[in-house]
């Protein structure tokens, strides 16, 4: 064997590099969403022609058209070309002003652990459910037909023409957010 031939420092060096790559923790247990771990602080949409992804830090949502900031009772900030936006949270129910347009998000519960999100999102009327393991329906100009893979939402998703290939990813730090802070984030940003 070679490692008895090697200075104690030199084979330690040679261990070290041996160990396997990191695993990430799993998921926490969210009975309203899956999260992704591997998406770190970030929400990501992505279709073949259409990518959105914002970015999570703290209180703050930011992206290249949104500087949000949010609590259990407001969702605040600006959109693109710095249309205000001003929403109010209230348990199952969020109301306010999305890029000069009206926003409603209601929730409502389904079997199997799916909630019913409809409303109204930039003058678009939208329903679509979320569970941990599904996302489907009409999100603003998008239509999804996602299901979760054990590492994120994947499925195919139609916005204002044919069909793609597409995946959502949650960050994990949304699994501490209320279920309408949720919805409504992704609202605002996939539906408006």
């Amino acid at each position: 064997m070679l490692l008895h031939r090697l200075s104690p420092l030199a084979a330690l060096a040679l261990l070290g590099c041996a160990s396997g790559p990191t695993t990430l923790p799993p998921a926490p247990a969210w009975a309203f969403a899956s999260a992704t771990p591997s998406a770190g602080n970030e929400l990501r949409m992505h279709a073949q022609d259409k990518y959105i992804q914002v970015s999570l830090d703290g209180n703050n949502i930011y992206g290249a058209s949104f500087s949000l900031s949010h609590s259990g009772i407001y969702i605040r900030g600006t959109g693109s070309g710095g249309s205000p936006i001003d929403v109010k949270l209230q348990t199952d129910h969020a109301t306010g002003i999305v890029r000069s347009q009206p926003l409603t998000v209601d929730l409502s519960p389904e079997t199997g652990g799916v909630t019913r999100v409809t409303g109204l999102f930039a003058g678009s009327t939208s329903d679509f459910r979320i569970s941990p393991a599904l996302f489907q329906g009409k999100l603003g100009s998008c239509s999804y037909e996602y299901t979760w893979t054990g590492m994120r939402y994947e499925g195919k998703v139609s916005c204002s023409g044919g069909v793609q290939d597409g995946s959502l990813e949650l960050p994990v730090a949304m699994a501490a957010w209320t279920n309408l802070e949720v919805a409504t984030v992704l609202a605002i940003v996939l539906g408006t």
